[in-house]
């Protein structure tokens, strides 16, 4: 999830953890009240006790159920690992859930609109907890709140839907999202290594309908970049860094949720393993995630995630052109 901080004067003492980017957290002032971290783990432990409790009743008064959990795939676990360690790098640099996700589905041989399909539905529930509390504290500015929100709900689904009819054509579709993810990875990359030389616009962006459209196109089309592509340029347009961190995690709830009903709807088949274990993966990640996202260093980890986002995507798109050969 995405946080913000602003840059740090040159007097201060600082360290590659304080990236001085529009990226660090998931939330924004830096500081979390504690009443608001205290209903943080309210709510996990809550969610975690009621999973437990359905998950025992089934197992114990469905035969059905008990005999369909004992023929989970493999892939499930591989997808409930994968969804732990990426919500992980989520909480520590604030950014990379839905491309690292991505990236990991297409290199398991999931169909691209399946795989937004898993990363869409896994972040609805974190979302709507991260804009629920950005509301609360104040964040989210109501008048750019309704300017992203029908755009962007309107690029989801319309993406959405495009990649759902095309699954069928995934050989095609699949290098497509490999070579947006090959730019995203590159992105990354360069905001790890220009990571102390942020600059910012005083210029504010006017068209925020047209930003919203084309960043919930993209984030449906690529299985993630709403946050990427709509926060940084707000902030890079002269939009104050924490309203617009609050305003977009607000609406990105509508664009998750919004963009997931419509794949499920187009689909014939959805990838329920990689869904479900990427949404048992993040939940078990979010509080611990959150304590140590100032521990560890966000620069080296943006390299990291950057370095396999492109490596992966790379192998995917030779594999293609080897193909075609």
């Amino acid at each position: 999830m995405e946080k913000v901080i602003t840059t740090v004067p040159a007097s201060t003492p600082t360290d590659d953890t304080a990236v001085t980017s529009v990226f660090v957290n998931d939330s924004a002032p830096a500081t979390i009240p504690p009443k608001i971290r205290k209903l943080r783990w309210i709510y996990w432990l809550s969610g975690l006790l009621i999973l437990t409790v359905v998950t025992t009743v089934l197992w114990y008064h469905i035969p059905a159920f008990r005999d369909y959990a004992e023929d989970i795939p493999p892939t499930f676990y591989y997808f409930l690992v994968a969804g732990f360690i990426f919500a992980m790098i989520d909480g520590a640099i604030g950014m990379s859930y839905g491309i690292t996700s991505t990236t990991f589905s297409l290199s398991m041989g999931i169909p691209p609109a399946s795989a937004s399909t898993a990363v869409h539905i896994s972040e609805i529930l974190s979302n709507a907890i991260a804009g629920w509390m950005h509301f609360k504290m104040g964040n989210v500015n109501k008048k750019l709140f309704k300017s992203l929100l029908i755009p962007g709900i309107t690029g989801a689904v319309i993406g959405a839907y495009l990649l759902s009819s095309l699954e069928h054509y995934s050989q095609y579709t699949r290098p497509v999202v490999s070579f947006y993810t090959l730019i995203l990875g590159v992105v990354i990359l360069l905001r790890a290594i220009q990571v102390n030389r942020a600059k910012h616009n005083n210029k504010k962006i006017k068209r925020i309908g047209l930003l919203g459209f084309g960043g919930g196109f993209i984030d449906a089309i690529g299985g993630g970049g709403w946050g990427s592509i709509v926060l940084s340029s707000l902030i890079a347009g002269g939009r104050h860094p924490r309203f617009s961190l609050g305003t977009v995690k607000a609406t990105r709830f509508f664009i998750a949720m919004l963009s997931s009903l419509t794949f499920v709807t187009v689909l014939s088949h959805v990838h329920w393993d990689a869904v479900l274990g990427l949404v048992l993966g993040s939940a078990m990640a979010a509080p611990i995630a959150a304590k140590v996202s100032n521990k560890i260093s966000a620069k080296t980890i943006m390299l990291a995630v950057a370095v396999i986002v492109i490596v992966v995507s790379m192998k995917s798109l030779y594999t293609f052109i080897l193909h075609l050969l």
